[in-house]
């Protein structure tokens, strides 16, 4: 067949059915990868933790408490399978603490945040957030939950 020619037989058929699957594959990876580049966007892709306590106590308390806490555990020694070490104070003011905890065993930064607000002078709301630095650190076992209980908890 020429150039020229128009092509009526079954080979032109399913070269042009072959090409029409081609195109319509593409077109469906590219639907389904912006898809989820879409869901990943809408949510971290890392681990974290968000809490909210209501506590009876004071603001100024609760952040000296955290305060020295963070401190009292700044320590590099980890005793056994205990993460209540290799804690840093990052800043403090009146209404946030920042802080950032390593993992003993694996070397993670988590980013630790509390914010604190007093509906009365004797209490104090507190939001906890703890951030996974590590982009691939997906799934924490409840670390940047501890993280925070750790230091409400103290001891």
């Amino acid at each position: 067949m020429s150039s020229g020619e128009a092509c009526s037989h079954s080979l032109c058929s399913s070269s042009r059915t072959r090409t029409m699957v081609v195109w319509l594959s593409v077109l469906a990876a590219l639907v389904l990868g912006i898809g989820i580049l879409c869901a990943l966007a809408a949510g971290p892709l890392h681990a974290q933790c968000a809490v909210e306590w209501k506590l009876d106590i004071a603001c100024f308390d609760v952040s000296s408490l955290l305060v020295n806490q963070i401190k009292e555990w700044s320590t590099e020694t980890c005793h056994g399978k205990s993460q209540r070490c290799l804690y840093s104070l990052v800043s403090v003011n009146a209404e946030d603490i920042t802080a950032t905890h390593t993992t003993p065993v694996m070397r993670f930064v988590d980013d630790i945040a509390f914010n604190l607000s007093s509906p009365d002078p004797d209490t104090c709301d507190v939001q906890g957030r703890s951030i996974s630095r590590s982009w691939y650190a997906i799934l924490d076992s409840g670390t940047n939950y501890l993280n925070m209980y750790n230091l409400m908890r103290g001891k």
